[in-house]
């Protein structure tokens, strides 16, 4: 997969994975656009979710104000954000397993309490930096020390401790996938700092400022339990995260929406690239239609989608008309 951050930045992710956007189409706004796109863009994952009937949730071990994440999530879809103080987390760089279990609570806890099938993202920080100190001293992971370099060494560290984390909620969720099955999409948020001297070394000292390079490269998986694909994963290498989300419903089979299909067959016809694809007057053509379509406001004149769906129901309310209505 291809991202388009480098040593931080997840949000940057985040957010082109949920709404089907290249964050780099932006050029130097990439970093704030949460706070400029909040209320702004419709149609994105979990809103098609919950529309399907998904409850929509997200567990991010950071404030829910930070970056103004927490809001724009709450935005493009998201009915329940569990930040750290609703987690009880003590601190935000804990070890993956914690963020894994107290997911798994949440989804106890919603089983017994609604009847939805459920929409979660959990975000993780155990191989985040910084890499100064070593976290969780006392795990012992075969092989270590994996680099002569004290902090490369501790990365690789705690990326094995990492898989083997997610390999034990994998399999818990194997275990419960029950009648509907289960569906869990992982991907790599960015490259790791601690990657830039072999990224330099492979692909030269420019390569963090060429958005093709290896320094954007990272990672997605697709685990089905009980739930057998529809429709084979693309095997364009790298796929641009902007179709990750797309990839995900067709594959999987879940709801689709016009938007999303168009994406699949704009990841097709670009070979998996969005903001470098060849062929750009394509991706511009998508792009508009969404803009036209009032699914993306990108203009400063354009009001808030909130407002629009405020002056909607108020002029429901005046008329009496139903949905359909003209």
């Amino acid at each position: 997969m291809q991202v388009e951050t480098f040593g931080g930045g997840t949000w940057i992710t985040n957010l082109s994975l949920m709404t089907g956007l290249s964050a780099t189409d932006f050029g130097w706004r990439s970093p704030y656009l949460t706070i400029t796109l909040q209320d702004k863009v419709a149609g994105a994952l979990p809103e098609i979710l919950a529309r399907c009937g998904y409850r929509t949730a997200v567990m991010t071990p950071m404030d829910f104000t930070f970056v103004n994440e927490g809001p724009f999530l709450k935005s493009i879809g998201f009915e329940t954000i569990l930040d750290i103080k609703d987690i009880a987390a003590p601190f935000y760089h804990l070890r993956d397993d914690f963020y894994y279990r107290a997911a798994e609570a949440f989804i106890a806890r919603h089983r017994k309490e609604d009847a939805r099938p459920l929409f979660l993202e959990i975000e993780t920080m155990f191989p985040h930096s910084p890499y100064e100190g070593r976290m969780e001293p006392e795990l012992k992971v075969e092989g270590e020390p994996f680099s002569d370099d004290f902090q490369a060494g501790e990365y690789l560290r705690r990326m094995a401790i990492a898989r083997g984390d997610l390999q034990a909620f994998l399999e818990r969720r194997e275990a419960e996938a029950g009648k509907r099955g289960a569906v869990v999409l992982e991907f790599g948020d960015h490259q790791s700092s601690a990657t830039k001297p072999l990224v330099d070394a492979i692909a030269g000292e420019d390569a963090l400022a060429r958005p093709d390079s290896l320094a954007y490269r990272t990672f997605y998986t697709l685990s089905t339990f009980n739930h057998p694909l529809r429709h084979p994963i693309p095997d364009t290498a790298p796929l641009d995260v902007a179709f990750l989300s797309a990839s995900l419903l067709d594959a999987a089979g879940l709801p689709m929406s016009p938007m999303m299909a168009d994406l699949v067959r704009l990841r097709d016809h670009c070979s998996g690239r969005f903001h470098g694809c060849r062929d750009r007057a394509a991706v511009d053509a998508h792009l508009r239609k969404r803009v036209d379509s009032g699914l993306l406001h990108l203009f400063p004149q354009a009001a808030p989608l909130h407002v629009h769906a405020e002056r909607l129901q108020l002029s429901k309310t005046r008329t009496g008309t139903s949905g359909d209505g003209r």
